[in-house]
């Protein structure tokens, strides 16, 4: 699409190379994840890796595997805009609130490919020496400047600020009256604590509800540790991360759902009459205002890449009051390239108004 969150991304990473994902030890040829044609040909390779629910609102359907739960990286990040939306609604928050930075940066690891430092630039909010946080930590900024963010840069210290103010229960329905019966709702901060402190990590063996339960404990200390997250920037900036195959391990348990869920939510959020589906409409489509095809009024789009996965959630809006929508989650071999340059929302997008692209699109998954 003309504007790629993952480009401000990858210009962020490139001032914190300490912070790089490793590369594994053998480069294989691999497919252009950053165009349509490379994703047929990684989808009709690797079909089990895939769940997608494509709905072109006139009529044209695709699904695949579209109920098999799969890690969801930062698609995720759309049920704390949902319920962010409904507290507004309601009013139990402010937008206008004014934010301190310090204490949205206590949820903050500096795994995120530059995403935190991409946001305070955009809100010409310096940094301190490190690059990687505010200098002023009493700078203030509006609430919905942060969950702008969220959804804009994929920040990712902005959704367990929220999580943390609203409560879980308050985003467990806000994901539930978007048609997403059982959220996999965890700590992000905590997520990527585990890949950054392995001492510090469940075993392997944890069910996810025992991870969440450790994840929500750790992400308290860290939040309120300052000792614990300077110790945790220590070990980011002068230690490697672990090598890509134990990235990949870790990213496979991370939170997870099934496209069908993630479909539902962008569905119910472009179509909803609701002020709170209103309020979290706008948030999604800002991003590529100006950057519309032809009869389109707004698309709305949340994605996510970790290693190993590629996920997107999207929303078109027609001016003939048409809507489209879709769900992709894509997990397995996908290297650091393909992750760093990987464009989901173009496979949907085209698969929503291009019916002769969804045609191949089909027939890759046939094989």
């Amino acid at each position: 699409m003309p504007v790629s969150r993952r480009t401000l991304l990858a210009t962020a990473a490139a001032a914190v190379p300490a912070l790089a994902l490793a590369t594994p030890a053998t480069a294989q040829p691999a497919p252009d994840l950053s165009t349509p044609e490379g994703w047929l040909n990684w989808i009709s390779a690797h079909r089990e890796g895939l769940g997608l629910v494509i709905d072109d609102g006139r009529g044209g359907v695709l699904a695949h595997r579209a109920h098999a739960a799969q890690p969801l990286a930062s698609s995720i990040k759309v049920v704390h805009l949902a319920a962010y939306a409904e507290a507004v609604a309601e009013g139990r928050l402010d937008p206008a609130e004014q934010v301190r930075v310090g204490d949205w940066e206590r949820y903050y690891v500096p795994t995120d490919g530059g995403a935190h430092v991409a946001a305070l630039g955009r809100l010409g909010i310096p940094t301190d020496p490190t690059g990687l946080h505010a200098a002023d930590p009493e700078h203030r900024v509006a609430l919905e400047q942060m969950v702008d963010a969220m959804i804009r840069f994929s920040d990712s210290a902005a959704p367990d600020f929220l999580r943390d103010r609203l409560g879980l229960p308050a985003l467990v329905r806000a994901a539930r009256n978007g048609g997403w019966p059982d959220p996999d709702l965890r700590s992000l901060c905590a997520e990527y604590l585990f890949l950054a402190l392995p001492e510090h990590a469940p075993p392997a063996w944890a069910p996810a509800p025992l991870r969440r339960r450790l994840g929500f404990r750790l992400e308290r200390r860290y939040r309120d540790d300052p000792a614990l997250r300077a110790r945790t920037l220590e070990r980011l900036t002068t230690q490697p991360l672990p090598p890509w195959d134990a990235q990949c391990a870790w990213g496979d348990g991370t939170m997870a759902a099934p496209a069908s869920s993630l479909a539902a939510i962008h569905r119910a959020i472009a179509t909803g009459r609701s002020k709170a589906a209103g309020i979290a409409r706008e948030v999604l489509e800002r991003p590529l205002q100006g950057h519309l095809p032809p009869g389109v009024i707004g698309i709305g789009n949340k994605g996510g890449s970790l290693p190993g996965i590629l996920t997107c959630g999207l929303s078109v809006r027609r001016e003939d009051g048409g809507v489209g929508f879709g769900g992709l989650v894509a997990h397995g071999d996908i290297g650091p390239d393909q992750v760093a340059k990987g464009d989901p929302a173009g496979v949907l997008l085209m698969a929503i108004l291009d019916p002769a692209w969804r045609d191949r699109l089909a027939r890759a998954l046939r094989g």
